[in-house]
């Protein structure tokens, strides 16, 4: 198994539209901050809406990285991403893990 540690975060918008924006201006941005977090050792990134919260404007976002140096040097750009995109109110909630086991089903 190549990637070893992960990250999971919820981000919490106020509003559909405020969550939206952060959307269109990922959309717009991605091959740019990919690009860096691919530099750094990040191996993989999942986005999704999560729909199973009336009222609720959220998203999750899965970060993978191939080692712990990875990891930290991701932390750098993360925040350069959030003090690019800071006028945006959110709640981001994150959780880190090791990978235990992984299963692809094709």
């Amino acid at each position: 198994m190549d990637t070893l540690l992960i990250s999971y975060t919820t981000v919490d918008f106020r509003t559909k539209t405020e969550m939206e924006l952060a959307l269109r201006r990922w959309d717009e941005n991605k091959e740019k901050w990919l690009k860096k977090f691919k530099d750094a050792g990040m191996t993989s990134n999942i986005n999704t809406q999560i729909w199973n919260k009336e009222g609720v404007f959220r998203i999750g976002r899965i970060f993978m990285y191939k080692d712990e140096k990875a990891f930290i040097a991701c932390q750098k750009i993360f925040r350069e991403f959030e003090n690019e995109n800071s006028d945006i109110n959110r709640k981001i909630s994150s959780s880190r893990g090791i990978v235990l086991d992984e299963n692809i089903l094709n």
